[in-house]
């Protein structure tokens, strides 16, 4: 059942959308309750997220392609169960540990220096509620 409604959920992103980035490599792979799955980055005007209190260690990838271990701050969904580690940051927001937020944040599709591949990148609307833990 969570998958579909994930599937769904991802659907209802890339349809609403458009094709804004003609020619442009738009499609990323996500692994989403451990299966690989290929998802169209699109804009979104608004959704909310809630930050754990707690980072996770996380492996990135660098500028020159190799991998590298980093903490990055974890997030799910206000319906989902598991958080989702998040390889980036969130514009506008600046995280205090033990604190656990529930965010209002956009994502815009943005093209990646020097390639045609769409990254996503979250940027703050609003933060709704900031809970010490």
């Amino acid at each position: 059942m969570k998958k579909l409604a994930i599937a769904a959920l991802m659907t209802t992103f890339a349809l609403s959308a458009g094709c804004s980035t003609m020619g442009m490599d738009s499609e990323r792979t996500m692994v989403v309750e451990g299966q690989p799955m290929n998802v169209k980055v699109v804009n979104i005007p608004s959704f909310e997220v809630e930050i754990a209190p707690r980072k996770a260690v996380c492996d990135l990838t660098a500028t020159d392609g190799t991998t590298v271990e980093a903490e990055c701050l974890q997030y799910r969904q206000t319906h989902q169960k598991n958080y989702t580690t998040l390889n980036g940051n969130i514009q506008g927001f600046t995280y205090e540990p033990n604190h656990r937020y529930v965010l209002d944040v956009r994502q815009e599709a943005v093209t990646a220096e020097g390639s045609n591949v769409v990254q996503p990148v979250w940027i703050l609307n609003e933060v709704i509620s900031k809970t010490a833990e």
